[in-house]
């Protein structure tokens, strides 16, 4: 099973990274108030706290 964790962990790590090269981009060229601005940060943030869950579930 802690392999599993590991890949999910890693495939999260990864969007997270992705969706907020992205968000940067969007913020740049449409301000960093734009609707699609704002869900790509929401995005995010429900990644960061998946993330969150399955390393609290390691401890």
């Amino acid at each position: 099973m802690k392999g599993y964790k590991n890949v999910i962990r890693q495939t999260l790590i990864v969007e997270i990274e992705i969706t907020r090269e992205i968000m940067i981009v969007t913020a740049l060229k449409e301000g960093f108030t734009s609707k699609n601005t704002i869900s790509l940060s929401k995005r995010i943030d429900h990644l960061l706290n998946e993330l969150d869950k399955i390393n609290k579930r390691d401890h």
